[in-house]
């Protein structure tokens, strides 16, 4: 499953101490590698003066101290675990539920039972000319995990809305759209890797791989001050949101690869040898959602292309390929 599973928000309270110790003295950290991988024993320079040290920004600063204060006093707030995925992930585990009691619950959120029709008659998902038009059959087509993807989505969506007005409001949005994009290549790639076997799962690695960027733009809404200066809360974010991430779905309990996914999306230097693992596929999902598809010729030295077991020219015919389907579940999930 990845590695030994930590307890929950173990990794946030790490990265806050690291951060709090250093920031002074280093301004911020240059962000090369995951959380996990962060170096706090980088030793000074001899010659280095106080007053040649970066300047570090205020408001990020104060921002960062008040999630250190908030965790030591047992009182951050991450968002509980949404009440529909809950209710969903009850019913999937209870041996006496069928489809027709799974459609019951999605049947009490509107919405999330028109992103699931939608994700049913989707290309990726569609198998023949019929199209579906109930919960039930909608359900049986996709499967049991998919419908918790789908669940997740929804509820994610629900639980990082910021104020009426605020400037993050199109950041969230174009969030929002790159997420599901992730998502659905993400799910395009694992399939066609033997060795992670459940596609599902990268589907829901990636639907999950940004909530520690939704969690921290939906905190900073409460300082103003950090949206007037964007390069300090672009470099809060980017040094962050895997971390915060890890936590978030630490503390949903849910599955140590996902975690770890999440945590380790943006490391680039690999041991090729090794077998490839989700966060892969997140790191060759977020450069294509955001680089186009065209880029996938690009990635030929890519450690995790590596570790796929697949070259740069198979990875961009399987997405060209699957470039409708990809389309079509990104507009069934938006």
């Amino acid at each position: 499953m990845g590695g030994a599973r930590y307890g929950r928000c173990s990794w946030l309270k790490l990265l806050l101490d690291i951060y709090l110790s250093l920031s002074v003295w280093y301004g911020y950290l240059c962000k090369k590698t995951s959380s996990r991988h962060v170096n706090p024993f980088k030793e000074d320079e001899e010659d280095e003066q106080p007053s040649q040290l970066p300047v570090v920004n205020e408001a990020a600063m104060a921002f960062v101290r008040q999630l250190a204060t908030d965790l030591q006093q047992g009182e951050f707030d991450l968002p509980p675990f949404p009440d529909t995925a809950l209710r969903i992930q009850q019913c999937i585990q209870d041996p006496a539920s069928d489809n027709r009691s799974l459609a019951a619950v999605v049947a009490t959120e509107p919405a999330l039972a028109a992103r699931l029709m939608r994700m049913a008659n989707s290309a990726l998902m569609r198998r023949g000319p019929i199209e579906i038009t109930d919960i039930p059959t909608a359900i049986s087509r996709v499967g049991l995990t998919m419908v918790q993807n789908a669940a997740m989505s929804y509820a994610a969506r629900e639980a990082f809305q910021p104020p009426p007005g605020t400037a993050c409001f199109s950041e969230l949005n174009a969030l929002r759209r790159t997420s599901v994009k992730v998502a659905a290549i993400a799910y395009v790639v694992a399939r066609e890797v033997r060795s992670l076997r459940k596609p599902d799962e990268a589907m829901l690695a990636g639907l999950l791989g940004s909530v520690g960027k939704f969690y921290i733009y939906t905190r900073a809404a409460q300082h103003a001050e950090l949206f007037s200066d964007r390069k300090a809360l672009d470099r809060l974010i980017a040094q962050w949101h895997t971390g915060v991430a890890r936590a978030i779905v630490e503390s949903w309990e849910l599955p140590e690869i996902v975690a770890h996914a999440v945590d380790e999306q943006e490391v680039k230097e690999r041991d090729r040898i090794d077998a490839a693992d989700l966060s892969d596929v997140l790191l060759i999902a977020n450069i294509i959602a955001r680089a186009g598809i065209k880029a996938a010729g690009h990635l030929g030295d890519l450690d995790s292309l590596a570790r796929l077991r697949m070259d740069a020219s198979t990875l961009q015919a399987t997405l060209q390929a699957a470039e409708e389907d990809i389309q079509s579940m990104v507009s069934a999930m938006s």
